[in-house]
């Protein structure tokens, strides 16, 4: 029995929009869960679009991921044409120091380490949401992502160096 659109959608919207929840970053806007949600209903669009040509032994799970981490860079690359421009007409507000209280210090973290994965480069940010967010597998994301399970390693890899030497300069 062939599997209908609607299953698809029940199995998978929440798991899509968490995995493009982390890859698009939370930033603290009020309306951040809204533009994740139209940017899922958009995936869901697109597969709707070529469901009909998917081959019934296809990964349904991998293709949506493949399809929601084009639409996710798509929106990235416009989001950053924008902050470009923007930053270009002023200057953005410095962090503020680390507390010294430990919970504080934890939640600063926290924020700061998601601020250093949203600027990853777009391809290191979706292999490090994959493999650590998704908790998917080397091939998994290969497959999604269309590239060499060695180039979804070497990209998580340069994600985790990256943000470790970044965390360190700031020490």
């Amino acid at each position: 029995m062939a599997l209908r659109f609607e299953e698809l959608i029940e199995r998978h919207h929440d798991e899509i929009f968490a995995y493009l929840w982390r890859l698009m970053g939370n930033d603290g806007r009020r309306d951040a869960a809204t533009d994740v949600e139209d940017l899922t209903q958009n995936v869901f669009l697109r597969a709707y679009d070529s469901f009909a040509g998917l081959r019934p032994n296809s990964n349904h799970r991998a293709w949506l991921y493949k399809i929601a981490t084009h639409c996710a860079y798509t929106q990235l690359r416009r989001m950053k044409h924008r902050r470009d421009k923007l930053s270009s007409l002023k200057h953005s507000p410095t962090e503020p120091a680390m507390a010294s209280d430990d919970s504080s210090s934890r939640k600063y973290i926290e924020r700061r380490v998601r601020t250093l994965v949203n600027v990853l480069p777009v391809k290191q940010k979706a292999c490090f949401a994959l493999r650590y967010l998704q908790d998917l597998d080397y091939p998994e994301i290969a497959q999604i992502l269309g590239c060499s399970q060695e180039s979804a390693r070497a990209n998580v890899y340069q994600a985790i160096r990256h943000l470790r030497l970044a965390l360190e300069e700031e020490k």
